[in-house]
């Protein structure tokens, strides 16, 4: 029979709960808690957290204290913050649907601090959406969806800070207008692309009527490039008869083409 002394320490040696377990497995004198990898345990003696344990498997002994252990991962997790209806600086109205990623790097802070983590984020990226976005009207939230995720980012990461979680990452994913909204923003993008589409193709003509005034100028001041004009359309029309009669000569018949004969 081997004496230990409880009544400092109500954790039992790894070296001896082993040999304990097997003996009585199901024995209510002890409580057996097993803490993952990637996990921390916060151990709670009558209701005061005293102190944190790492992975592995630890026994207590009940009945001279109240003894609870809490597992918390420390590794990376999401939260989603879906359909948030907000209203914009014009008055529209959007469904925002956001997610994040975080994950605890101070346990002690945070169950000091937090009652729950997952709650906690959730109102903070809630008033921070509605921050946000009620200054912003939908062209600008549509346009710059990007500028909104880090905005939101950097200012819920402090309030994650303050209570030992580290924010990695977080973003909106889905932006829902209302069905009467889609339909205008669907005109608007079409007028846009039409007024697009008949600018470049009357930037297209005005360079085309310029590259001939300036063909036109050269050749009205360079007679040999005029000749040359001249035989380049004989040449075309000759490749598209089989035979050909000409009176008068080559000037003849530049002449008979020149006056449209």
């Amino acid at each position: 029979v081997e004496y230990l002394d409880i009544t400092a320490e109500q954790e039992i040696p790894s070296e001896k709960f082993k040999t304990m377990v097997k003996r009585d497995p199901n024995s209510d004198q002890f409580l057996f808690v097993q803490v993952p990898e990637s996990h921390v345990g916060i151990v709670y003696i009558d209701g005061r957290l005293t102190k944190t344990i790492e992975a592995g498997s630890y026994a207590y002994w009940v009945g001279r204290a109240d003894i609870y252990v809490q597992i918390l991962d420390l590794r990376f997790q999401n939260m989603e913050v879906g359909g948030q209806e907000i209203l914009t600086a014009d008055r529209v109205s959007l469904r925002l649907n956001f997610e994040a990623f975080y994950r605890i790097v101070d346990p002690l802070k945070m169950v000091r601090e937090a009652k729950s983590i997952d709650e906690f984020l959730y109102k903070e990226f809630q008033f921070a959406l509605r921050r946000y976005v009620g200054q912003k009207t939908l062209d600008e939230i549509l346009g710059d969806k990007e500028n909104l995720s880090e905005a939101l980012t950097t200012e819920v990461a402090e309030k994650a800070s303050s209570v030992g979680v580290e924010l990695k990452s977080a973003g909106i994913k889905d932006v829902i207008l209302p069905g009467g909204m889609k339909e205008i923003l669907n005109q608007v993008v079409a007028a846009e692309k039409a007024a697009q589409a008949n600018l470049i193709r009357r930037r297209e003509e005005v360079a085309a009527t310029r590259s001939l005034l300036n063909t036109a100028k050269m050749i009205d001041s360079n007679p040999t490039l005029m000749r040359l004009k001249e035989l380049k359309t004989l040449e075309k029309l000759a490749d598209k008869v089989d035979s050909i009669q000409v009176g008068g000569g080559v000037q003849g018949l530049l002449e008979q083409l020149r006056k449209g004969g």
